[in-house]
């Protein structure tokens, strides 16, 4: 079990702010069906999600109960982590994994981007794009520039002269647009209630899942408001309550595996609450139930799961997000898809992102530019270097051979302890 300190006095505080949920609903009304498969195909079964009422008693028990060393929920024994099969699952989504990760770059967040997915002019994206920062890379719009022209019926006449090629194509535009503020508004909502420009490469990129961008950002949110004790829930709420609500026992007997192979969140939706109240009450209500009150395995979930609990000489799953990396360490989750409680596994190790550097036969989803992209972003993950029993040692490159890191001795033996293991490893095998 992870070290949790099960404490209701030291609760979280949570700031929510305005979604907008209306202003969306009547949007997505507004569009047509060809409009709504497209959509779909890219974040999944979300339509219920504008009705979903979070409740914010239960959001701020469970940043209380997030464990941001092992990246879990630690609810006295009971340990829960949010996987990608099981959001890709919840949203009847395909596979959360591709050959290369969602990786936002700087490029993006510009004018330019918006011109070439909205269609609007310079003079009118402009004044509209918030920099709080001398770069791009928090730069951001509001979901009133985007209602003002695409939540419509039909192409705004008066406002033609704001578009590059008027008339043109803007139903395109107007799914662009819908795209962007959904992603921005429920998926990836920032602190100040805007629409961060960094959700546009993840959101066309095609071929790509989002689903490891969408739990990078739960990961990263709830650790960061856990070490504060508040902040506001830069992730997607909804998406986490209903994965949250779907280990409980109340809502497993009411779910039957066909009832959910089409209705998976809309049906989930509809399911009440086993009980409301204010954080503490939450918090003391999810320490009294037994483990009877738990349900490990979810009724929407495949006959057999094939969890991704690590990559190729990675100890754990890079997870890149909008505002950019982290990593965890999902091996928790085994429980989650056998169905068994099993044993602590991590033996005090933090929770750290590692890296392979360039030289290093890593996996296919560790390319140049995500290396490059990581050093650009200084993302809050610690880099710690590690080698794979058996690795060749001509094939480990020096950063991972000497560590970077000063002050830490203990670190450099240990590594090259490890090396030295590798290196007789290897020449035993080659004399078998």
């Amino acid at each position: 079990m992870a070290s949790s300190s099960n404490d209701p006095d030291s609760l979280v505080t949570l700031r929510f702010h305005d979604f907008r949920v209306e202003r969306m609903r009547h949007w997505w009304t507004l569009l047509g069906e060809d409009d709504h498969a497209d959509i779909v195909g890219i974040f999944g079964k979300f339509p219920p999600f504008m009705r979903l009422q979070v409740d914010r008693g239960l959001l701020e028990a469970l940043a209380s109960f997030w464990d941001p060393t092992h990246c879990c929920f630690s609810i006295g024994e009971v340990d829960l982590i949010p996987t990608m099969e099981e959001y890709a699952e919840l949203l009847q989504l395909d596979s959360p994994f591709s050959e290369t990760p969602v990786i936002p770059i700087q490029g993006p967040r510009s004018n330019r981007c918006l011109e070439k997915y909205l269609g609007l002019t310079t003079a009118v994206l402009r004044p509209e794009i918030a920099r709080p920062e001398a770069t791009w890379r928090k730069a951001n719009i509001s979901l009133d520039l985007l209602t003002k022209y695409f939540s419509r019926s039909a192409f705004p006449a008066r406002l033609a002269r704001d578009f590059i090629a008027g008339k043109k194509e803007w139903k395109k535009f107007r799914i662009n647009a819908f795209k962007i503020a959904f992603a921005g508004i429920f998926l990836f909502p920032t602190s100040a209630g805007r629409i961060d420009l960094g959700v546009i490469p993840i959101v066309f990129s095609e071929g790509r899942s989002i689903i490891p961008a969408i739990l990078c950002e739960t990961v990263r949110s709830l650790s960061y408001c856990r070490r504060q004790g508040e902040g506001v829930p830069m992730f997607c709420t909804q998406l986490l309550q209903l994965w949250f609500c779907s280990h409980l026992q109340h809502f497993y007997r009411l779910q039957t595996p066909y009832h959910f192979e089409r209705h998976t969140v809309s049906q989930t939706v509809q399911i009440a609450l086993p009980f409301t109240g204010d954080s503490r009450a939450w918090a003391l209500y999810l320490l009294d139930l037994p483990l009877s009150g738990w349900a490990w395995k979810v009724t929407w979930g495949p006959a057999s799961w094939m969890p991704w609990t690590h990559c190729a000489l990675f100890d754990g799953v890079p997870l890149p997000g909008v505002w950019g990396c982290t990593g965890y360490y999902p091996s928790l989750a085994l429980r989650q898809f056998s169905g068994v409680q099993i044993e602590d596994i991590w033996g005090g190790r933090l929770s750290e992102m590692v890296l392979i550097e360039e030289g290093s036969p890593g996996d296919s989803s560790v390319t140049s530019d995500f290396v490059e992209w990581r050093e650009g972003w200084t993302p809050f993950f610690t880099l710690r270097p590690t080698v794979r029993p058996g690795a060749p040692y001509s094939l480990i490159s020096r950063s991972l051979r000497v560590s970077a890191s000063t002050g830490q001795p203990e670190r450099v033996t240990a590594l090259e302890r490890e090396l030295e293991e590798a290196q007789t490893e290897l020449l035993s095998l080659r004399l078998a």
